[in-house]
């Protein structure tokens, strides 16, 4: 009976050892992807304080140069003048409709990575003949989460496959997007307004919603804690293949001395 007993606590310790392995990951095209419908895009021009299709603006003191995309407006701004100009963020704003937001700046890769930059100051200076480029967002707009950001859309860019969201979106033509930008100098301030339009939609493809991968390692589960967890894969295989061989070794000896061997 004790035999029986203690070949079946080695096969069990022997088979938890062995759950430190990797099981193969799932194949793709086991699950079906649903597209989540239509994405569109929109077509601005630039209608204050000058009308032009192109999304620019210069003057004496500054040439500005815009894009608009799903969430940001981006901008390239060059100082024109020969002495220092500056502006403060937190006294600038950006106006969807007839609601206005704070704007927050952002470090900006594509629309997957992105992070609002971190100023001690929400000054921005602009030396002679020098440019800066911002990447804005209406601070209503911007959502946190276990330290992650997301900026929503300024306007709704998919349809989800129903036909009521395609027309919203098409209903947009006409609606437009402003941006109050007061830029400084030693004498006096200008206060810049630009307003851009909606002149148009178009269809850019398939949505699929962002899936965002978080850099961390994945922990197995194990019924044997091994001193030392984090370690990779294969020498965790190892360990618990060596705590499996003394686990045998010493069920042998205790074997042994029961039968009176050793």
């Amino acid at each position: 009976m004790k035999k029986n007993l203690l070949v079946l606590l080695i096969f069990i310790l022997g088979c938890a050892g062995s759950r430190q392995t990797i099981e193969d990951p799932p194949k793709k095209g086991d699950s079906k992807i649903i597209p989540y419908g239509k994405k569109y895009e929109y077509i601005y021009k630039i209608v204050k304080p000058v009308i032009r299709e192109k999304l620019y603006f210069s003057d004496q003191n500054i040439k500005v140069e815009f894009v608009i995309d799903d969430a940001f407006i981006h901008l390239r701004l060059k100082n024109k003048r020969s002495e220092k100009i500056w502006f403060n963020l937190s006294e600038s704003q950006i106006f969807i409709g007839m609601r206005s937001s704070k704007v927050i700046n952002f470090n900006y890769e594509n629309e997957f990575n992105y992070s609002p930059v971190s100023l001690k100051s929400e000054q921005v200076d602009v030396f002679p003949n020098a440019f800066v480029v911002l990447h804005l967002a209406p601070a209503d707009n911007v959502f946190t989460s276990s330290g992650d950001y997301e900026v929503s859309w300024l306007y709704p860019v998919v349809d989800f496959n129903d036909n009521a969201k395609v027309k919203e979106i098409y209903g947009n033509i006409g609606k437009r997007i402003g941006l109050y930008l007061p830029i400084e100098t030693e004498k006096e301030i200008y206060d810049y307004y630009f307003e851009f339009e909606i002149t148009g939609v178009r269809e850019v493809g398939v949505y699929q919603p962002r899936k965002k991968q978080v850099p961390v390692q994945a922990q197995l589960p194990s019924e044997i804690v091994i001193k030392g967890e984090g370690l990779n894969p294969s020498e965790s295989f190892i360990a618990s293949t060596l705590i499996s061989f003394f686990v045998l070794i010493s069920a042998y000896f205790i074997f042994a001395r029961e039968k009176g061997k050793i």
